[in-house]
């Protein structure tokens, strides 16, 4: 009977060899001798080494061996493992597209349920692979992992594509009936798999730009506009378009052609612009192309307006020789703050400079230094003059900064002289004689520092002496009027004679009067002469 067995073996295995790729694998239920077919050992090995088919019986002399069997197609089985009572436990079925190594128990108890391995691994590409493996009449199919198309004795798993280097393993259990070698055949079948790809890509534009965070009004500034292709595919026809604000001008161009942009790749213009108004000025670009859309971006600079004044006021009327104080305020009216502000005052050539606090001066000329003026900050300074010179003198301040910025003031003083009049009166001779002439003279000076207008002089007489004639004047009775000066300049003198005669004893006092635009009260001199 066991004999028997090893036979039926030894024919399915070289059976299932001729259809397909296959191999089987037995396990024995009881510790028992070698299998022996007529008086010889039976040994499934193949002695030759050849894979792909089960063994041979050999026999003695006294049988003839039947034919061999036609030499299986390459690749076939190749058993690895040692052989057991009822045959090997564990085979390799390999061709140019599959390996497939089978492991079962190489003894199991009655009852007990038995798991069998199958290991596929391809060795290239390939697709419509069909596992089978064979549930031996003398057992019951259990359980498949991954679950097999069952039909009857006979278990398919089929596999649309294999990837090459992807091992697949399936676990098969089953339940031996009765005592004996169960033996189970596994066969493979896989087709060729080639494949060719497209890649499928999406083209998706990126824009950013960047320019100065401020710029002065009338500066030259430099905007970067960046585009890049941060999808999959190729980014055809690229064009970058800058729209600028009315804040900001441009040089030139603001249309850019870019061409294609390949996946990552990146292309930065730039764009020259002129600050032209101030405030904040927002800069807009767009990138488009033939397949990405369109991708757009902002960026902004401030745009500020510097600023440099300079005012000066002081005192409008001074005496001549007394001071005149000034105040001059210097102002940062911009956005920014100003460096190495200086300020230069120069004096007129008829004033002299008493002080200039906190200043250089040399000369007539008086100068500050600020090393820095913070923007809407001021700065007061004051210088003190004085003037020998009538008139009116204006006295112009400068101020410049290290950034070009210039201002300049001015404030005028009008510097008066004062009128002092002098007045003076002299007899000759003194004392006089009734019957005699005396001659008066009356001399007006003006030892002021200013002109004084419409000199009047009146000479009045006493009883003791009469007026006879008067240079430049009229007698009337006993009043001499002398014609008016219009303008008596400073340090200018006029002199009236005045003939009179003593005509009685006494002392006599003649009285002048002196009156001007500048005299609110008539100015009054006396002579004495006695008469006698």
């Amino acid at each position: 009977m066991r004999n028997k067995m090893h036979l039926l073996a030894a024919t399915a295995c070289a059976a299932a060899v001729v259809v397909t790729w296959s191999g089987c694998s037995t396990q024995s239920y009881e510790e028992g001798r070698p299998r022996i077919y007529g008086e010889q050992e039976y040994n499934t090995l193949d002695t030759a080494g050849r894979a792909g088919r089960t063994d041979v019986p050999r026999y003695t002399q006294r049988e003839e061996a039947p034919p061999a069997p036609a030499p299986a197609p390459a690749p076939v089985a190749t058993p690895r493992a040692k052989p057991t009572s009822c045959g090997v436990n564990e085979f390799t079925l390999k061709s140019d597209l599959l390996q497939l190594v089978k492991r079962v128990p190489a003894e199991a108890t009655l009852g007990q349920t038995v798991e069998n391995d199958i290991v596929v691994t391809p060795l290239a590409d390939c697709a419509n692979v069909a596992i089978t493996d064979t549930v031996p009449d003398n057992a019951t199919y259990v359980k498949s992992e991954p679950a097999a198309q069952v039909n009857g004795k006979k278990l398919t798993w089929t596999m649309d594509t294999l990837d090459k280097g992807s091992p697949v393993t399936i676990k098969v259990w089953l339940k031996p009936d009765h005592e004996g070698c169960l033996v189970t055949c596994a066969t493979m079948t896989a087709i060729p798999r080639g494949c060719a790809a497209t890649l499928i890509g999406v083209a998706k534009l990126a824009i950013s730009c960047s320019m100065p965070a401020a710029a002065n009004v009338g500066a030259q500034l430099n905007k970067v506009i960046e585009v890049r292709n941060t999808g999959s595919a190729v980014a055809k026809n690229v064009v970058i378009t800058d729209t600028l604000p009315a804040g900001l001008s441009a040089a030139g161009a603001t249309t850019f052609t870019i061409g294609d942009l390949a996946p990552g790749q990146a292309k930065q213009v730039t764009v020259p612009l002129k600050a032209a108004a101030r405030g904040l000025q927002t800069n807009s670009a767009t990138a488009e192309s033939a397949n990405a859309g369109e991708a757009k971006t902002e960026c902004a600079t401030m745009v500020n307006q510097p600023g440099l004044a300079i005012s000066k006021d002081g005192t409008k009327q001074q005496f001549l020789g007394r001071n005149a104080t000034y105040n001059i305020v210097v102002s940062n009216t911009g956005d920014t703050d100003l460096q190495n502000v200086v300020v230069t005052d120069k004096a007129p050539a008829e004033t002299k400079i008493v002080s200039a606090e906190g200043a250089s001066v040399s000369g007539n000329t008086a100068a500050w230094t600020l090393a820095s003026l913070a923007k809407g900050a001021k700065q007061s300074l004051g210088i003190v003059l004085t003037s020998g010179t009538a008139g009116e003198h204006c006295n112009v301040v400068g101020v410049k900064s290290a950034e070009g910025l210039t201002a300049d003031a001015q404030a005028c003083t009008l510097w008066k002289g004062v009128p002092a009049i002098l007045l003076e009166t002299r007899d000759d001779p003194d004392p006089v004689s009734i019957g005699d002439t005396v001659t008066y003279t009356i001399r007006v000076t003006n030892q002021g520092t200013a002109n004084d207008t419409n000199i009047k002089v009146v000479a009045h007489f006493a009883k003791e002496v009469d007026p006879i004639s008067a240079s430049n004047g009229v007698v009337d009775g006993k009043t001499v009027t002398f014609t008016t000066v219009p303008v008596l300049g400073p340090k200018q003198v006029v002199t009236y004679t005045i003939t009179a005669k003593g005509v009685a004893a006494g002392d006599h006092r003649l009285k002048v009067d002196l009156t001007s635009d500048m005299l609110t009260e008539p100015v009054t001199h006396e002579e004495s002469t006695h008469v006698y």
